[in-house]
């Protein structure tokens, strides 16, 4: 919860939002894969992470990394540059959350 409470001092524009409730919800939606919206979900969704490019990428990451384990086409050497490019790129993000667990994945790797 502080974590969200700084986030939201950090991008002002998100301070109505956090206000509102509608931040919470932000945070469950983070972890659902885009057909899981609702159309007026969607919308808000799309409010959002207009308002914070953090967010934006966070999401944005998440749902490729998901798209890469669910590749079960790709040999396993494909999978591996794919999973060391996407490391790479949150790494150079610049986004604490995504450069710790690139971290983290890195050694599962």
């Amino acid at each position: 919860e502080a974590k969200l409470d700084r986030i939201a001092i950090d991008f002002p524009a998100l301070s109505a939002i956090t206000e509102t409730g509608i931040f919470r919800t932000v945070k469950h939606w983070l972890h659902l894969e885009p057909e899981a919206f609702s159309a007026p979900d969607r919308e808000k969704l799309d409010t959002v992470m207009s308002s914070s490019k953090v967010l934006k990428t966070i999401y944005s990451m998440r749902q490729e990394l998901s798209r890469l384990w669910s590749r079960s086409n790709a040999t396993r050497e494909q999978l591996v540059k794919e999973l060391e490019d996407w490391c790479h790129r949150a790494e150079a993000s610049g986004i604490a959350p995504l450069q710790e667990f690139s971290r983290k994945l890195r050694c599962y790797a």
